[in-house]
């Protein structure tokens, strides 16, 4: 009863969260016009994405002594939870567009939630663990300009409008024993895709007007989906000290998980009308065609990742906690053969990526120095897009910084912790061979907040 008072308590503010979420992003990418729209940079907590995005084999003791965040990415880890923990992550995206013919150059920028989610340990003996959340997994935002002046003078205007996007709301569980882990997540991936083309024709003399056309079509789909996950660990090297509970050790954790490809149901309206349209403005004027609820099928690819780390752990009886990590895993989806938007290909292509993170913190028990028991994390990754906009591969790279800071409570230390996550990612999409080159700088703020719950009193 004290946990459902609790959830209920944060239904408010994921109930705010959840209509922040999809709200629309103040993005213009041409690239999200294809697929289902760019991949979202933050796919990851804030934790990993200061890792390069390293999320298959990160172990519970990575997080230190001052609570923990959630993996939502390997839902093996959630057998590794001890504490409540609600983690809530927000960033700040700016974009830049380079265009190699006609030369030209565009920005953009935008604030958003990234990720909601809740972790609860179901039991701590059997080490059981569950998750939930929110999170978007691509975007699509793009308004597009194209001006084409005929041969008899004439000149014809096309804007071309792109809304919507993927979003995953999910909940997982997650088995551990001594060595070894396993879990699943499952939920409901929704979103929607709308496609508007207004086009406008003058002639050369003043005489003449036509009025503008609107073709829009809009596509709500969604669908379950479901991952699998496993997590491991085993002891590489052990160092004894000189008090008999101290110990250093050296280990070797491993990870993967595997997503089953899709089959979206979709819902689509295709309307064809003339009018007046501007900017955030439609006065329709007439209808030429309208055709509404259209079911057909999304389908999108299996994707699968696996990686390893390499960690550094001290052992007391204050605790365990891993001094350094380096990791690196690889991932990869066939786009290119597997997916379909309503029986029809699109310009996309397989997809994979590699990532490298490190991890260190020098002295989490120092308690003397703030600084020491600070985390630092840093990364890097590299790979190929699924978007393949021009038929030349579109080659993406990121580089990112990290820092985990202990928010200390000493009136309740022994049960409440909070960390302040920070992660700074800097990337690049495409090279001299694209049509366009995207650059982009992204802050992310998480904040995790872990409680031990379920206590019971000693005294009444």
């Amino acid at each position: 009863m004290l946990f459902v008072k609790k959830i209920i308590r944060l239904i408010p503010l994921i109930v705010l969260v959840c209509s922040i979420t999809t709200t629309k992003a103040q993005i213009n990418s041409p690239f999200s016009r294809y697929g289902l729209g760019n991949e979202v940079y933050n796919s990851q907590n804030t934790t990993s994405q200061g890792m390069g995005g390293f999320t298959a084999a990160y172990t519970n003791s990575m997080n230190g002594n001052f609570g923990q965040s959630i993996n939502f990415n390997n839902p093996a880890s959630y057998g590794g939870l001890y504490m409540t923990t609600f983690d809530l992550g927000m960033d700040f995206t700016n974009n830049t567009l380079k265009g190699n013919n006609p030369v030209s150059r565009f920005n953009s920028a935008y604030f958003a939630p990234s990720y909601l989610s809740i972790g609860v340990p179901i039991d701590k003996v059997k080490k059981i663990g569950m998750a939930f959340g929110l999170r978007p997994l691509t975007q699509i935002n793009y308004s597009l300009d194209e001006l084409k002046i005929l041969p008899t003078g004439d000149s014809l205007y096309n804007n071309y409008i792109g809304q919507g996007g993927l979003n995953q709301a999910y909940i997982g569980f997650g088995k551990s024993w001594k060595h070894f882990s396993l879990g699943f997540n499952t939920g409901y991936n929704f979103g929607k895709k709308k496609i508007d083309n207004i086009k406008s024709f003058q002639f050369n003399s003043d005489s003449t007007h036509f009025y503008q056309s609107q073709s829009s079509t809009n596509t709500l789909f969604g669908g379950l989906f479901f991952q699998l996950g496993a997590l491991g660990e085993t002891d590489l090297k052990t160092v004894k000290h000189k008090i008999e509970s101290d110990k250093t050790q050296y280990t070797l954790s491993y990870g993967g998980t595997f997503t089953l490809g899709q089959n979206l149901s979709g819902k689509q309206d295709i309307i064809r009308s003339t009018g007046s349209f501007t900017t955030g403005v439609e006065s329709p004027l007439d209808t030429v065609s309208l055709s509404s609820n259209n079911f057909g099928r999304i389908k999108l690819p299996s994707s699968l990742t696996a990686g390893i780390a390499f960690h550094k752990k001290e052992v007391s009886n204050n605790g365990v906690y891993d001094q350094w990590v380096l990791g690196i895993e690889f991932d990869h989806s066939s786009w290119k053969d597997k997916y379909s938007f309503y029986g029809q290909q699109d310009l996309v292509s397989n997809s994979y990526m590699t990532r490298i993170g490190l991890q260190f913190c020098p002295n989490v028990l120092d308690f003397e120095n703030y600084w020491s028991t600070v985390t630092y994390r840093a990364g890097f990754n590299f790979g190929k897009d699924y978007i393949n906009i021009d038929q030349n591969g579109l080659n993406v790279s990121n580089l990112t910084l990290g820092l985990g800071l202990p928010i200390r409570k000493y009136r309740s230390y022994d049960y409440q912790f909070s960390v302040l996550n920070l992660a700074f990612q800097y990337g690049k999409r495409g090279s001299n061979v694209n049509s366009y080159q995207e650059s982009f700088y992204q802050f992310t703020v998480g904040y995790s907040l872990s409680d031990i719950w379920f206590n019971k009193r000693k005294y009444e």
